[in-house]
């Protein structure tokens, strides 16, 4: 040290060399831990934030950090960070119109003696894709005579459960909220038309905003989770859904969190991924093909 702050290198060193090369370490605990796959753009971004740290603290930041557990504060303030939580209610529409036509009903006819759905939604981000989950689930129970269309929402004598999840704890809050914005590509960006009473203008509040409402947002619940734990949150689940998720991860990382989402499948339960994924374990499903969308069925169960 020649100085507070100050850290002394050799000369043909730069601090960037010591950002880039901490990044990487950094990125290595990273997809350790949490499964999200080392690119460039990513330690570009990390890079960035070390930046702005003084030089002669950064390796002992990281060697607190690649020491701490992958729910610890510090941690997790590093990943919510580095993850974006881009989504929108009832993205991709030919997904969507597939559960309500196919695979939902399909969900309902093997649950009419127990009248319970209960479904996973696998790193949600901000909360979209569980509240369309439950809003589909709502609808498709009422297109079915099992529910009532009232003027106070959908009423039925089901139990409808729906989990989101994700490993953000600033995503699992704004989930929680309930509350999205309409502004520019926001959360209503392709919403169609027959759902939109699904989400209420909030009084004195700015007319782009709106908030789920309350029929849906009562069946849904979320929890903070990393999808290489060692184990699912819950099992049993007639559908669980990860979809925009493990495009980020590794091939190793694919299998440890596709392992999880089976594992939580209960016999004849549902699995819907991402587009270029497909189960690790194709033997275990039969394939549901729809318009520009597929679901797999668990083998072995009443669904």
């Amino acid at each position: 040290m020649s100085g507070a702050g100050t850290l002394d290198l050799p000369e043909d060193v730069t601090p960037n060399d010591v950002t880039g090369a901490l990044a990487r370490r950094l990125l290595d605990d990273v997809r350790r831990k949490s499964g999200i796959r080392h690119d460039r753009p990513l330690e570009r971004k990390l890079s960035r934030i070390l930046m702005a740290m003084p030089l002669d603290m950064l390796e002992s930041w990281v060697r607190v950090i690649e020491q701490s557990p992958a729910d610890s504060p510090d941690w997790l303030s590093l990943i919510e960070n580095l993850t974006i939580h881009e989504t929108y209610f009832f993205r991709d529409l030919p997904h969507h119109a597939h559960l309500r036509g196919h695979v939902l009903p399909a969900i309902i006819q093997a649950r009419r003696t127990e009248r319970t759905i209960r479904l996973w939604s696998a790193g949600c981000a901000t909360g979209e894709e569980p509240y369309s989950l439950a809003i589909l689930a709502l609808e498709t129970l009422a297109d079915l005579g099992e529910a009532q269309r009232t003027d106070h929402g959908v009423v039925t004598a089901w139990t409808v459960d729906v989990l989101g999840t994700d490993i953000s704890r600033i995503a699992v809050r704004q989930a929680r909220n309930a509350c999205y914005s309409g502004e520019g590509l926001g959360a209503f960006r392709d919403l169609p038309a027959e759902y939109r009473l699904w989400f209420v203008p909030l009084e004195g509040a700015d007319p782009n905003y709106r908030k789920v409402r309350a029929d849906a947002r009562k069946v849904v619940r979320f929890q903070q989770h990393n999808l290489m734990a060692p184990q699912p949150p819950e099992t049993g689940f007639d559908l669980v859904s990860c979809r925009n998720v493990m495009i980020y991860f590794d091939d190793d990382s694919r299998r440890a969190a596709q392992t999880q989402l089976i594992e939580a499948i209960g016999p004849g339960g549902w699995l819907v991924l991402g587009t270029t994924d497909r189960p690790i374990r194709p033997e275990l499903f039969e394939r549901h093909r729809g318009d520009r969308a597929l679901a797999y069925r668990k083998i072995g169960g009443p669904a």
